[in-house]
């Protein structure tokens, strides 16, 4: 037989290997160009976010390598549950390739291919068909599982080819690893970019706003007013633009008597009840009404309103403003009434510029107190003089204690029923070098606000004990008819003094004076600011041999359990109780209670304020023994009273 000869046969199975060889040599050119291709699962710096995306991209790969009659992914989840996310053609076969992967997964077989790294071949329930598993995994972490479902006679053309299935796969999980990565660096950044906006809008909202009411501060309030002030000046003739500014009438004496915390909570209140003030001026005017409330510091706040109609407008606002504050509230179980004084300035009339629009309703604002407070003034050009002159006072009682300036007035008290002169109460005034003897009304509220009565207070008892020196009184006085009692105010600033007593009682062992002879006088209305403050202090003052006088009594409101628990010596009854004495039977009533309830306590009595003789005569008759007023004599300086002692001078002469 010819070498060249081939059967039938032999023939028929050499082309079928050559078609054979032909399919496997384009099967593994289809192979080449799949992996030439696969970094499209990966997509680019934007397709590459999406699990969906990469899954799709596999799949178009997967398509090119096998003829799978149906193919399905399986991804999984953070709860590490399988879940179908893709399925080629479900329903359209029977049974649907997902009802064969769930019982693959009853049998155990899918759990088991989870831990090959090739594809796994299993018997289908169709007969002639098989179910290939490939696990999508990286090297530490399993992805999801690739399903197909191939006719064995294709599977077996295609074995050539499966392995470049394996790579497909496997960076189908480095994508899918890559995704997830991008996903939680994306959720991070934009969840650092929230906190960065919050933070920034916090920052901008502390720097703002007054941390303690959440109100605009100065910054943003002076801002607010230059905005307002432009645009009303491109508008000119409407409307008109109000600044208020405005404080709480005797704060420091809550500060001081209450404490900081009680200070900074009655400010919360006021400034709750200023923005209802304003939220009901803004829905009766029926129409848009710009309004701006802030704290300015401290116990000062302010008011910007915008498109007023009319300054008639802005009495009514300011007046319910001034009524509504002026109220008691409850400041940590204690009874605080507080009203408030308010300054008005309008643009354009009085002022062009914030800073000058706010110094012109400053100006306006410290009239109204020294009118009396609780109310408001406008603005007026002669405002300004009088701003001016408040600042050069200041000043210059910074220096009066240096310049020898501060005297001691004495107004003698005197015992009723002999007209002796028993003791004094010394009154402090200012020699002022141009404005003349000033009385203490006209600076001590501003020394306490410069924080200068505590020196001031100091400088009292130090001039006090040196007069009493000048006297003959000394350490070594023994005789207690002989020793002369001066009283001295104390203020509620003064009374919370660390050490007080302390500091009082070596100022009197410096300068050689008996302590009795000292009397401390503190007005019923500081005391009942903190009664139990209060009664620490003077527990302290008695021990250090001080004498201790309530003075103003009747005008605090305390109570006769709280009188009993004060160490105290002396009731002084207020002048208020005494001008009305001689007016008719009714008017003593009161003078005869407080004698009777001293009494009761042990308590002396003084009254203050006598003018006439008939006012005198009815304290004796009441069982009052001891008093102090013009009738008897006005505060005199210290020589005029050292004469008054040394000739024995009974006052007044005509009625002792």
């Amino acid at each position: 037989m010819s070498p060249s000869y081939r059967t039938p046969e032999e023939v028929n199975a050499l082309h079928e290997r050559i078609r054979f060889l032909e399919e496997a040599l384009e099967a593994n050119a289809y192979a080449m160009d799949v992996l030439a291709s696969t970094t499209a699962i990966f997509g680019d710096t934007e397709r590459n976010r999406s699990p969906e995306l990469i899954i799709q991209n596999t799949v178009e790969s997967i398509r090119r390598l096998l003829p799978a009659q149906d193919l399905a992914v399986y991804i999984l989840d953070n709860d590490c549950s399988f879940n179908l996310v893709h399925q080629e053609r479900p329903g359209a076969l029977q049974p649907d390739l997902s009802e064969t992967v769930e019982q693959l997964i009853l049998d155990g077989q899918f759990s088991w291919a989870l831990h090959q790294n090739h594809p796994v071949c299993l018997p289908s329930p169709v007969q002639g068909e098989s179910v290939m598993l490939h696990v999508i995994s990286t090297r530490t972490r399993i992805r999801g599982m690739f399903v197909a479902r191939f006719r064995q006679s294709e599977l077996q053309r295609y074995e050539m080819i499966l392995s470049t299935l394996t790579m497909v796969l496997f960076n189908t999980a480095y994508a899918l690893e890559s995704a997830d990565l991008f996903q939680i660096m994306d959720r991070r950044q934009k969840a650092l970019q929230r906190i960065t906006e919050r933070q920034s809008r916090e920052l901008l909202h502390h720097m703002s706003h007054d941390s303690l009411t959440n109100l605009p501060n100065r910054m943003l309030f002076s801002d607010r007013l230059s905005q307002a002030m432009e645009r009303h000046s491109e508008t000119t003739g409407v409307g008109h633009v109000a600044l208020i500014l405005l404080d709480l009438d005797n704060f420091k004496r809550t500060n001081d008597s209450l404490g900081h915390r009680a200070g900074d909570e009655l400010i919360r209140k006021v400034a709750q009840d200023l923005s209802a003030v304003l939220d009901h001026a803004r829905e009766r005017s029926g129409r848009h009404l710009r309004t701006t409330l802030s704290r300015l510091g401290g116990d000062e706040f302010g008011i910007l309103v915008e498109d007023t109609q009319g300054l008639e407008g802005v009495v009514r606002l300011v007046t319910d403003i001034v009524r509504k504050t002026a109220t008691e509230r409850q400041i940590f179980d204690h009874p605080v009434v507080s009203s408030v004084s308010c300054g008005i300035a309008v643009y354009p009339y009085d002022g062009e510029e914030a800073d000058t629009l706010l110094g012109n309703a400053d100006a306006a604002m410290y009239e109204a107190k020294q009118r009396g407070r609780n109310g408001f003034r406008f603005y007026t050009q002669d405002l300004n003089s009088r701003t001016f002159r408040h600042f050069e006072l200041e000043n210059e009682l910074g220096q009066a204690i240096a310049n020898d300036q501060l005297v001691l007035h004495y107004q003698p008290k005197v015992e009723l029923a002999t007209g002796r002169i028993i003791g004094a109460e010394a009154l402090i005034r200012w020699q002022h070098p141009t404005l003349g003897l000033l009385p203490p009304s006209h600076f001590i509220e501003l020394a306490e606000a410069m924080t200068l009565i505590e020196e001031i207070g100091e400088w009292v008892l130090k001039q006090v004990c040196k007069d009493l020196k000048s006297l003959g009184m000394n350490a070594d006085s023994t005789s207690a008819d002989s020793l002369l009692r001066v009283a001295i105010n104390v203020s509620a600033r003064q009374l919370r003094q660390p050490d007080l007593a302390g500091n009082f009682h070596r100022i009197i062992q410096q300068m050689g004076i008996p302590p009795r002879c000292i009397e401390l006088e503190l007005t019923e209305t500081t005391i009942m600011d903190d009664p139990q403050g209060a009664v620490r202090v003077f527990q302290r003052l008695r021990q250090a041999g001080m004498s201790l006088a309530i003075d103003d009594f009747g005008t605090g409101h305390a109570s006769l359990m709280q009188l009993k628990q004060l160490p105290a010596d002396t009731l002084k009854i207020d002048r208020s109780f005494v001008k009305d004495l001689d007016q008719g039977e009714e008017h003593s009533q009161i003078v005869r209670a407080i004698v009777l309830m001293a009494r009761t306590l042990g308590l002396d009595v003084i009254a203050e304020g006598v003018e006439t003789p008939r006012q005198a005569e009815i304290l004796q008759d009441l069982d009052c023994h001891t008093a102090q007023g013009y009738y008897f004599s006005r505060p005199v300086p210290f020589d005029d009273f050292q004469t008054l002692l040394r000739q024995g001078v009974e006052l007044p002469a005509e009625t002792a």
